[in-house]
């Protein structure tokens, strides 16, 4: 399979993140990663370097399992190669019904979990990879719905490897919320109670995420997708060739917006800091704004200087076709 699918997984990684089961509880389980209180994490008591490490190690913990099921699942795939048609459309239409149950919850026993609780937090590194594998295992029927989609859809690329990728992404998608969730616990607590208001909305949205998927998959249309990404990329290569200049225009614009609204409002939040705080020194270190700032001054530097061709990635990128 081909980028669509990668980009797929990774997409129902940020949705798992979003669910309703799993995003109400972040905080306490950022908290018992931490091995710190709620309001430790919550007055920044803790060292954000000892936060990362612990949940990075805690989503290798749930990647391990994740990935495990892609193996087993893409196997099963390699095995049924004969009849792929009709794996197609089994598989497509299970998660069809699983996208239809994730807005209506006709099947009950998707929306039950099964927790692990420990008595203490995980010490150390093991003790938050452990922790991470027993979130997998958990709340593997609480994201069922859109795990099992990506599962299918490891199953129908019938390699190994390949549905152990789409699993990777799939960990991906859902590990980095949780790694800015730690790092910003503040923000992300503020963000969170404006985000419950729409969680009925989200399970609506990601329920239809779900079904357009099963039906990309009965229909045997995701190959379909991806050929259209070679037509895009063969068009923007060609582009290049005749006027190899504009490609690099068009990105430096992009980019050049980009870094100037970043910036823009990155002053007005500093103004607004140094307003209600009254200290200037603290409300310029802002690292993760700061940090985007710089990556995309670069980046626009780098463009419009010919060091860095974005239209070459792009094509490459659409071009790729797996592992």
């Amino acid at each position: 399979m081909a980028n669509i699918n990668f980009i797929l997984a990774f997409i129902a990684g940020i949705i798992s993140f979003l669910s309703p089961c799993i995003l109400p509880v972040i905080p306490s389980y950022l908290s018992f990663i931490g091995g710190v209180s709620y309001d430790e994490l919550a007055d920044r008591k803790t060292s954000k370097w000892g936060m990362l490490i612990k949940t990075l190690f805690f989503i290798a913990g749930f990647s391990i399992v994740f990935t495990t099921f892609g193996v087993v699942f893409s196997s099963v795939g390699a095995s049924l190669s004969g009849a792929s048609r009709i794996v197609d459309m089994v598989a497509g239409s299970i998660v069809i019904i699983l996208g239809l149950n994730f807005i209506f919850d006709f099947i009950k026993i998707l929306n039950m979990e099964k927790k692990f609780h420990y008595r203490k937090s995980p010490r150390g590194v093991v003790g938050s990879t452990l922790l991470g594998m027993a979130f997998a295992a958990g709340w593997t029927p609480c994201i069922g719905s859109i795990l099992a989609s990506i599962l299918f859809l490891a199953g129908t690329s019938g390699q190994g490897i390949r549905g152990a990728a789409f699993l990777a992404v799939y960990s991906v998608g859902l590990g980095i919320p949780f790694i800015f969730a730690g790092l910003y616990f503040s923000s992300f607590q503020k963000r969170l109670e404006k985000i419950r208001k729409h969680l009925h909305t989200i399970k609506i949205v990601s329920g239809a995420f779900l079904v357009i998927i099963g039906i990309l998959i009965f229909f045997g249309n995701l190959s379909q997708i991806n050929i259209y990404f070679f037509g895009l990329a063969g068009s923007l290569e060609a582009w290049g060739e005749i006027n190899p200049a504009a490609p690099r225009l068009l990105f430096f614009g992009i980019f050049l917006i980009i870094s100037l609204v970043l910036i823009y409002f990155y002053i007005r939040r500093v103004n607004g800091l140094i307003i209600r705080n009254g200290l200037a020194v603290k409300s310029f270190i802002i690292p993760a704004r700061l940090f985007f700032i710089a990556f995309f001054i670069s980046t626009t530097v780098l463009t419009i200087s010919g060091r860095l061709d974005i239209s070459n990635l792009i094509v490459r990128w659409l071009t790729f076709q797996g592992i």
